[in-house]
C-alpha cells in the first residue's frame, strides 16, 4: 500500500468518533442553510419554523422575547435597538465593516474587543450586564444564533425513534478567513458546547457537491501520469466574492496482489484562493442612498437620515428592490409612513443602479484573476466556472465575470444549487467521515491562505496543506530558563500583479500566537545525553489555526560515532568469528554470493536495532494568543450562564404557553358541550343536575380568571386550574364512556366463554379416548399419551365457573341500571376485557401445545433376536422359486417366526415380490388424528434359511 493511503487510513483513525446525528452548518453574512446527517432522516436542508429553506443570520428581542430568521427581520423596524444583523464580518475583527451594517453599531473596550449595546436588556438575563453599552459580543451572538439552529434540527425526529441530542458540527467558513476568525467561529461553537468536527471552506463544500454524483480522469500520483480537472468555484455573497481553484481527479490501486477490484479515490485539491470585500450588500446600500436621497428631494425631511426606524424600512425596500432589478429593468417603490407619517412612492431604474457602482464592478471579476496567478493556471487550463452564490444571478455581476473569461461565457457552468451546494457538501462530507453511511471515497485536500512566519522565517508557507506538522530544533538557552516564540501571518504579493485594497491590508504582517517555553534548566539537569535542544512541533490544524502539539528536550547526537565503536569491539569480533544465523541460511539454501548481506553488514544491522532510543524530556509550554484578543475563560463562563438563563426562561415560557394554550382549549371545548344547543350530548345525557350546574359554575370562573392572568399565571397554576375542571368532569366521561365500550365488552366475553367451552368439550373428548387407548396399549404396541393433563382442563373449567357466577350476579343489578345515564355502572367494561382475555390466553396457550409423541414399542429378546436378522441372496435368473444355495459366515440361530423375520433379497425379474396391505391406527387425539401405516406381507415367498445376522 502505498505512503498516502497509509496516511489517508491513519487521519481516518485518529479522526474524531462520529456520532448518529452531526450538522452541518453554512453560516452566510445574510443567509445561513443547515443540513442534517443522521439515519432515517433525508439527506436535505432543514426548514425554518416558517418552513423556508434558508434562514435570516439575525438575531435580535420583542421586548422580552429573543427573535430569529425571518421574525427578527421583520422585528427590525419595530425594534432597531435590540436588532443585530450581519455578525459574521465581525467575528474575530477589530474594526467594523465599511458598509453601514447595523443600526447601533459596536463600540471598541480599551483592550480592543468589538461589542455590541443592547439598551433594553431583558431581566431574566443572569448576570444581569454592568451597562447597557457592553453587553454582547459578535461571538456571543453567533452562539445565540447556534442554539437556535441545533434546536430546529433536533426537532427533526423520524418516525419511531427518541429525540437525540445534537452535540457535533461540521461548519464551512470562507478560505481566506485568518488565526482569530477561526479562532472566534469555533468559540462560538464551544458556547453551545458542541464540537467541530470539521472546519472546510466554502468554495470546498461547493466541490464536494459537485463531486457527489461525478466522475473524474484518473491520475497516478506515484508516477505523475494521469489528466486532472481544474474548475473554478466563482461564490459571490452577501459581502464578499471568492474564487476558489481546485483540482478534480481519481486514483485506483489494488489492496493486495490477489485483489481483482480495484479501490477507488475521489481526490479534491484546492489549489488556490481569489477574494474581495464586495458583494450583495454593496448594492443594497447604493439603493438605500438612492432613495433616502430622492425622499429627502421629495419631502425636505433630512431628519430621516437618524431614524432607525425609518432606516430599517429603507433597508427592507432596498432589497426587495435589487431582486426586482436582477430580471427587469425598472422597479416601483411603495413605502407605506416612511417617515412622519409621510408615504413613499418611487421608481429606480437597473442603469441607475449600475452608474452608482461603476467604480466596484471590476472588484467582482478580480478574485478570478488573482486565483489563477496563485495557481500558476491559465483559463485554458479550467474546465468550467462553477457560480454559487445569490449575487451571481445579479446582471452587472454576471458581466464583469464574463468580462474575466474573454468576453464569453461558454465556461461559467450552473451545475449547481447557488444557495444550497455548500451545505450539502458539507454533509455528504460528513457522512464520508462517519462508518454508519456507505459512501465512496474521498480525499480532501485544503490550503493554508497565509504564511506563518516567526520572526522573518517562513515555518508554513502559504499553499501549505492544513494538518501538516513541523518541529523547530532550538538551542538550549545559556542565560534564561524559557524561550519565547512569536509568530504571525501574512500573504505574500504576487510581483508584476495588480493589488487591491483588500490585499495589501493582508499583506501586513500581524501577531497570532506567542508561546513561552519554561522550566528547561531543572530539565536539562535530568538530562543524561549528550547535546541537549529543543525541539517544538508546530501543528497547521486542519480547522486552519496554529497551535503548538509539544515540546520536548531531546538529543541533536546521531550516534553514529558510538555505533562504530561497539561493532568492532569484543562483540563485534565474537560475532564476525562465527558469522551469523542468515549466512548459514543463505549457504543452506544455494543463494548466490553477492545476493547474500556481508558479515560486516549483519554486524551494522543489528547494531543498528540495539542502538537505544533518544532520551525525551517533555517541557512545559503557554500558548497566548496574541493581535486580537480572544474570549477569556472569565468571559465565556459569564456568556454561558448568560446564554443558559435566556434558554431557561424560554423553555419556562413555551411550556407555560403550552399549558394556557391547553387550559383555554379545554374551557372553550367544554363551554360548547355543555350549551343547550350542542350536538354532543354527553354532558347532559350522563350527568347529574348539580354535576352540570357544578362544572357550568366552574368553567364561567377558569374564563374569568384566565383573562385576567393569561400573561402572569405560571405554568404550575394553570395546570392546576385545569385539573380542578377534570376531576368533575371525569366521573360523567367515564360513564359515557362506558356505555360506549359495554356492549363490546359484553359481546366479546361471551364470545370468549362460548370457544372455551367448545374447546373443554372437545379436549375432554379426545383425553378419554387417548387414555383408553392406553388402558389397552402392550408394550410391542404402545399408544399415545393424552395431550392435556387433568390440570389443565381443569384450570380452564375453573375460570369458566367462576366467570359465570361472577357475570350473573353482576348482569342482574346492571339491568335495573339500563334507564338511568346518570348512576354508575356495575359491570365494567376493563373488567370483562381482563377476563375474558385471561381465559383466552388460556385456552389459545393450551391449544398451542405440542402433542406428545408415540413411545418406541419395547422388543422382546426373541423377537429382537428375529428382526434384527437379515439375509443375503444370490439370485438365480432361471429360478422362479429363488436360490438354493446361500452363504453365511454365522452361526445359526433357534427358528424365527415369518412374522419377526426381516430379510433383504436380492430382486428376481420373474418375481413380482410380496402384496402390501395398509393398516392404520389412531393416535387417540382426535384434534390432531396421527396414522400410522403398518404393512403386512400377504405372499411369504421362498423360506429364507436360518443363520445369524452379520
Amino acid at each position: 500500500m502505498r505512503p498516502s493511503h497509509i496516511f489517508s487510513l491513519l487521519l481516518l483513525l485518529l479522526a474524531p468518533a462520529i456520532q448518529a446525528a452531526v450538522l452541518a452548518i453554512d453560516y452566510g453574512a445574510e443567509f445561513t442553510k443547515l443540513s442534517l446527517i443522521k439515519p432515517g432522516v433525508p439527506f436535505d436542508v432543514v426548514l425554518d419554523k416558517d418552513s423556508k429553506r434558508k434562514i435570516s443570520s439575525v438575531v435580535g428581542w420583542k421586548r422580552d422575547d429573543r427573535v430569529f430568521g425571518a421574525e427578527a427581520k421583520m422585528a427590525a423596524t419595530r425594534f432597531p435597538d435590540a436588532h443585530f444583523p450581519y455578525v459574521k464580518p465581525l467575528l474575530g475583527s477589530t474594526s467594523q465593516h465599511q458598509l453601514p451594517l447595523h443600526p447601533n453599531p459596536p463600540s471598541m473596550t480599551n483592550d480592543g474587543v468589538l461589542i455590541f449595546p443592547h439598551s433594553s436588556a431583558p431581566s431574566h438575563i443572569s448576570p444581569s450586564p454592568s451597562s447597557s453599552e457592553e453587553v454582547w459580543t459578535p461571538t456571543a451572538l453567533l452562539a445565540h444564533q447556534i442554539s437556535y439552529y441545533r434546536h430546529l434540527a433536533e426537532s427533526l425526529i423520524p418516525d419511531g425513534t427518541t429525540p437525540e441530542p445534537i452535540n457535533q458540527v461540521i461548519v464551512t467558513v470562507p478560505s481566506w478567513w485568518d488565526h482569530y476568525q477561526r479562532k472566534a467561529y469555533k468559540d462560538a461553537l464551544e458556547l453551545q458546547g458542541l464540537t467541530c468536527l470539521a472546519m472546510i471552506g466554502e468554495g470546498t463544500g461547493v466541490a464536494l457537491n459537485y463531486a457527489m454524483t461525478r466522475t473524474f480522469p484518473n491520475f497516478n500520483l506515484e508516477i505523475g501520469e494521469g489528466e486532472k480537472e481544474y474548475n473554478i468555484i466563482y461564490d459571490s455573497g452577501a459581502l464578499s466574492t471568492t474564487a476558489t481553484i481546485l483540482s478534480f481527479y481519481q486514483t485506483s490501486y489494488f489492496p493486495t496482489k490477489k485483489s481483482k477490484t480495484s479501490i477507488n479515490t475521489t481526490h479534491i485539491e484546492v489549489l488556490s484562493v481569489g477574494y474581495e470585500n464586495v458583494g450583495g450588500v454593496l448594492l443594497d446600500t447604493e439603493i438605500q442612498k438612492i432613495l433616502t436621497e430622492d425622499f429627502i428631494k421629495k419631502s425636505g425631511q433630512k431628519d430621516i437620515i437618524s431614524d432607525k426606524r425609518a432606516l430599517a424600512k429603507l433597508s427592507r425596500e432596498a432589497n426587495r428592490v435589487k431582486h426586482i432589478l436582477s430580471a427587469n429593468q425598472e422597479a416601483n417603490v411603495a413605502i407605506e409612513s416612511l417617515f412622519n407619517d409621510v408615504d413613499y412612492r418611487s421608481k429606480i431604474s437597473r442603469a441607475s443602479l449600475e452608474s452608482a457602482v461603476e467604480s466596484s464592478i471590476p472588484l467582482f471579476s478580480h478574485p478570478i484573476t488573482s486565483a489563477l496567478a496563485s495557481a500558476g493556471l491559465t483559463l485554458n487550463d479550467i474546465n468550467s466556472v462553477i457560480l454559487f452564490g445569490g449575487n451571481t444571478r445579479v446582471p452587472l455581476v454576471q458581466q464583469s465575470l464574463k468580462s474575466a473569461l474573454g468576453g464569453t461565457d461558454d465556461k461559467i457552468a450552473q451545475n449547481v444549487n447557488t444557495d444550497e451546494a455548500a451545505v450539502l457538501g458539507a454533509a455528504y462530507y460528513g457522512a464520508a467521515l462517519s462508518r454508519t453511511f456507505k459512501m465512496k471515497n474521498l480525499n480532501v485536500t485544503e490550503r493554508s491562505f497565509y504564511d506563518i512566519k516567526m520572526g522573518d522565517e517562513v515555518i508554513f508557507e502559504q499553499g501549505t496543506k492544513l494538518g501538516e506538522r513541523k518541529i523547530l530544533t532550538l538551542p538550549v538557552p545559556s542565560a534564561e530558563d524559557e524561550i519565547t516564540l512569536e509568530f504571525t501571518q501574512s500573504t505574500h504579493l504576487i510581483s508584476g500583479q495588480s493589488t487591491t485594497i483588500t490585499e495589501r491590508n493582508q499583506a501586513i504582517s500581524k501577531p497570532i500566537l506567542s508561546v513561552k517555553i519554561s522550566d528547561i534548566e531543572n530539565s536539562v539537569k535530568n538530562f543524561t545525553n549528550p547535546l541537549p535542544v529543543v525541539q517544538v512541533t508546530l501543528r497547521l490544524d486542519p480547522r486552519g489555526y496554529l497551535s503548538v502539539a509539544n515540546a520536548v528536550l531531546t538529543s541533536n547526537s546521531t550516534g553514529s560515532e558510538e555505533t562504530t565503536k561497539d561493532a568492532g569491539g569484543v562483540a563485534g569480533a565474537l560475532k564476525g568469528l562465527f558469522g551469523s544465523k542468515k549466512d548459514k541460511d543463505s549457504s543452506d539454501d544455494s543463494v548466490p554470493a553477492e545476493e547474500n548481506p556481508t558479515e560486516d553488514e549483519v554486524v551494522d544491522t543489528k547494531e543498528e536495532k540495539k542502538q537505544p532510543k533518544k532520551q525525551k524530556i517533555a517541557l512545559k509550554f503557554k500558548e497566548k494568543h496574541t493581535g486580537i484578543r480572544p474570549m477569556t475563560g472569565e468571559e465565556k463562563r459569564t456568556t454561558q450562564a448568560r446564554l443558559r438563563s435566556i434558554a431557561t426562561y424560554e423553555s419556562a415560557k413555551f411550556a407555560r404557553e403550552e399549558a394556557r394554550n391547553l387550559l383555554e382549549g379545554y374551557l372553550y371545548r367544554l363551554s360548547g358541550l355543555l350549551s343547550e344547543d350542542a350536538e354532543n350530548r354527553a354532558l347532559h345525557d350522563f350527568a347529574k343536575k348539580e354535576e352540570r350546574i357544578t362544572l357550568q359554575s366552574i368553567v364561567d370562573k377558569t374564563m374569568e380568571w384566565l383573562g385576567d392572568h393569561a400573561e402572569t399565571a405560571d405554568e404550575e397554576t394553570l395546570k392546576g386550574k385545569r385539573a380542578d375542571i377534570e376531576k368533575i368532569e371525569l366521573p360523567i366521561i367515564t360513564r359515557f364512556k362506558e356505555s360506549l365500550h359495554r356492549p363490546k365488552a359484553i359481546e366479546a366475553f361471551q364470545q370468549a366463554m362460548f370457544s372455551s367451552r367448545s374447546f373443554l368439550v372437545e379436549a375432554t373428548k379426545n383425553n378419554t379416548e387417548a387414555l383408553e387407548n392406553v388402558s389397552k396399549q402392550t408394550p410391542e404396541n404402545p399408544a399415545i399419551p393424552p395431550k392435556y393433563t387433568e390440570e389443565e382442563l381443569k384450570d380452564v373449567e375453573t375460570q369458566m365457573k367462576e366467570n359465570e357466577l361472577w357475570m350473573d350476579d353482576l348482569m342482574k343489578k346492571q339491568v335495573l341500571l339500563e334507564d338511568d345515564l346518570t348512576s354508575d355502572p356495575v359491570i365494567w367494561a376493563d373488567d370483562l376485557d381482563k377476563k375474558g382475555k385471561k381465559l383466552q390466553m388460556t385456552v389459545l396457550r393450551l391449544i398451542n401445545k405440542k402433542a406428545p409423541r408415540r413411545p418406541k414399542p419395547v422388543i422382546s429378546s426373541s423377537s429382537s433376536s428375529a428382526t434384527a436378522t437379515t439375509s443375503t441372496r444370490l439370485a438365480n435368473p432361471t429360478n422362479h422359486h429363488g436360490p438354493s444355495v446361500t452363504e453365511s459366515t454365522h452361526s445359526e440361530l433357534p427358528d424365527l417366526s415369518e412374522e419377526t423375520l426381516s430379510s433383504t433379497t436380492l430382486a428376481n425379474p420373474t418375481h413380482k415380490g410380496p402384496v402390501l396391505e395398509d393398516k392404520t391406527q389412531e393416535t387417540g387425539d382426535k384434534m390432531g388424528t396421527t396414522y400410522i401405516s403398518k404393512a403386512i406381507p400377504t405372499h411369504k415367498g421362498p423360506e429364507p434359511p436360518k443363520h445369524q445376522e452379520l
